[in-house]
């Protein structure tokens, strides 16, 4: 019987490794090569790699939204013009109907640019978490350096300012 118990538990451990790399594994390191959407403005916004900076790409829905400024306001205190800060905001779950609505209330919540997603087609593409603010760290060759989701604490804000100074200096940042 301590056999059987041992073979099953082996089996188990074996197939909870497997599906946490698989899931691991399964998440995007390159950013796609072109994103094309427009702002809350109803401007163009592009973003394209290769790329001349360093680019912080946050993603959010409305609930992650709120968690987002904590994390730009500290990447502008520390690295002012040095990274390239960009939004995306997945806007799929809003009606067609009430679209020109949430593109206006954009305007009055936000200044800077922020992509507007309504299909979610780009958001899918990063393989986003819903609910929660998402802030992709991507060298100027597009490849995706760090993840990071939830509400910013110092402890976050350090490791992402350290991969900051890392790849701002041309150092390799380790994944």
């Amino acid at each position: 019987m301590n056999r059987n118990f041992c073979r099953i538990a082996i089996v188990m451990l074996l197939t909870v490794c497997a599906g946490f790399f698989t899931q691991a594994s399964s998440l995007p390191t390159n950013a796609p090569a072109r994103i094309e959407l427009r702002d809350q403005f109803d401007a163009p916004q592009v973003l394209i790699f290769p790329s001349t900076n360093v680019t912080v790409l946050t993603i959010a829905d409305r609930k992650g939204s709120e968690q987002i400024s904590a994390w730009v306001i500290g990447i502008k205190k520390r690295f002012a013009n040095q990274v390239d800060i960009r939004g995306l905001a997945d806007v799929s779950a809003v009606p067609r109907p009430l679209h020109s609505l949430v593109r206006k209330k954009f305007q009055h919540v936000q200044s800077y640019p922020v992509m507007m997603d309504w299909t979610g087609t780009e958001v899918k593409r990063f393989r986003y978490t819903a609910g929660k603010a998402n802030l992709l760290v991507i060298d100027h060759h597009g490849q995706i350096v760090r993840r990071y989701c939830g509400e910013a604490t110092p402890a976050l804000i350090q490791d992402l300012s350290a991969s900051l100074d890392l790849l701002i200096s041309g150092k390799p940042a380790n994944n």
